[in-house]
């Protein structure tokens, strides 16, 4: 399993709009079999701090995600409401985990 944080930055005007397109890409990315988990979080008193937390069952998922025409389609609609390139971190997990929900 590889997780994913993505740490975004919306500008805070814009935050009504970002949640809107994740919600709108969330369904086509969790429709690829491999992944497991995309679900938005949004930083505790913060105006505009958000977090992507994914899960993919295996790094060829992850790679496919990043290659669907629907990731590309999200890129482009949050272009203009983000304040920067969003903070990436992998995680491979490590003892015993908490099943995800599915």
């Amino acid at each position: 399993m590889i997780n994913v944080i993505a740490r975004i930055s919306v500008k805070p005007e814009s935050t009504d709009d970002f949640e809107a397109a994740v919600a709108a890409a969330r369904a086509p990315f969790l429709a690829d079999a491999g992944c497991l988990r995309y679900d938005l979080q949004r930083v505790v008193k913060s105006d505009g701090d958000y977090v992507l937390l994914e899960s993919y069952d295996s790094q060829e998922a992850l790679r496919r995600h990043s290659s669907m025409d629907e990731f590309a389609a999200f890129g482009e609609a949050i272009k203009t409401l983000v304040q920067g390139p969003p903070e990436i971190t992998l995680l491979s997990p490590v003892g015993d985990q908490v099943d995800l929900a599915v």
